[in-house]
């Protein structure tokens, strides 16, 4: 079997396994490299409504329109391909700086990898690390400036192949009115119902970057209390995302959740925990670069499955398991549910308006449908 992409290198194993769920990895894959085709925003209910929200977008003559499903949920399209100038002057980013500045957002400067000598004021073309261009702009600062600043703007992007809103230039994005966030993410407030619950303890696992963490928050309110767990590095940057947002009532902790019950004294205690475990990342788009083999799936399998078994031991009798990937595998999301069920998890089905795929284990989200793709599971502790 040939290698699909030039710029996705999976391994043939991988491929095999794709090929097992969807027939055809190599279209799938090739999907990979282009954006979903929408850029959704989740309103921050708990500081301002939507229609309020709508208001100030229209004043500031920018265009958003109401999800069809979610109703805190909105949306511009993402346009693209377009041809962008190249200039003399060339910028090289990491992976995740590629990805959104590939959509038209600013270029900050921890995602340089390396530069011509450039100054304030020079036009400059942004590359990848594997030389795809992706957006052209203005530098925003000197040469010298991004070993001694460290953090702040690089390159003002105008124009890029694919364009979508610049989160940070959006209205309210300071005062916490917004949080960039894909709907298959969002809709993970959408399967569980705040009522069923009383003043519940909620743990996420792997809380960062936030998106979930943000979706729970605002479902649940302060009546909730909510323990938010994830690597040390991570810890800064997801305060100040929750304190931006007005979650304060959220303790976000540094550690590894996979010994939560003993790090935190909590043993079947736990209303509802949140699963998303380090993966593959297939359903991450757009890829612009990806390098991965069966080998890195089974070795994170195993570790996902950590997570799964400290889950069990912090929730209570009857408390509910929400598990999720941004990976397209059937080894890490339906072959973990079944694992899950031999411990004495009973799967629930998820009654939400989608047009995501079902099966017996949860729902699939898939870049043919023009999402990214994700899995997300539902599950009742009764052992």
């Amino acid at each position: 079997m040939k290698n699909c992409s030039e710029t996705l290198n999976y391994n043939i194993g991988l491929l095999e396994e794709l090929d097992s769920i969807f027939g055809n990895s190599c279209k799938i894959v090739n999907l990979l490299t282009k954006p979903p085709k929408r850029f959704y925003l989740r309103i921050n209910t708990l500081k301002i409504n939507k229609k309020d929200y709508l208001k100030i977008l229209k004043e500031n003559n920018i265009n958003f329109y109401e999800d069809e499903i979610i109703d805190y949920a909105i949306w511009a399209p993402i346009n693209g391909p377009y041809e962008i100038p190249i200039h003399d002057k060339k910028v090289y980013v990491n992976k995740y700086a590629s990805e959104s500045v590939y959509l038209g957002s600013n270029l900050y400067i921890p995602g340089i990898l390396k530069t011509d000598k450039i100054k304030k004021g020079d036009k400059v073309t942004i590359f990848s690390k594997n030389n795809i261009p992706l957006a052209s702009g203005t530098s925003a600062i000197d040469y010298d400036d991004i070993y001694k600043l460290k953090n702040g703007l690089a390159v003002i992007v105008e124009e890029s192949v694919y364009r979508s809103p610049k989160i940070r230039e959006l209205p309210g994005f300071n005062e916490g009115y917004i949080y960039s966030q894909s709907i298959p993410s969002i809709l993970i407030g959408e399967i569980i119902d705040p009522n069923e619950f009383y003043k519940p303890l909620i743990i996420d696992m792997n809380a960062a970057p936030g998106g979930k963490l943000g979706v729970i928050a605002q479902k649940f309110g302060r009546n909730s209390r909510i323990i938010a767990i994830d690597r040390p590095s991570k810890v800064k940057d997801l305060k100040e995302k929750i304190n931006r947002l007005g979650y304060d009532w959220v303790e976000i902790i540094g550690g590894d959740s996979r010994y939560a019950s003993h790090e935190l004294n909590i043993n079947e205690k736990a209303d509802l925990v949140l699963v998303d475990p380090p993966c593959t990342n297939l359903g991450v788009i757009p890829k612009l670069y990806d390098q991965k083999t069966l080998r890195d799936m089974i070795v994170l399998t195993k570790y996902q499955k950590q997570f799964i078994n400290e889950a069990f031991r912090l929730l209570k009798h009857g408390g509910t398991l929400i598990y999720s990937t941004c990976t397209l595998t059937y080894s890490e999301n339906e072959a973990n549910i079944r694992y899950a069920m031999s411990m004495g998890f009973d799967v629930e089905e998820i009654k939400v308006k989608s047009d995501a795929l079902k099966n017996d284990y949860g729902i699939r989200f898939t870049p043919d449908r023009g999402y990214p793709g994700f899995f997300i599971s539902k599950l009742i502790k009764s052992g």
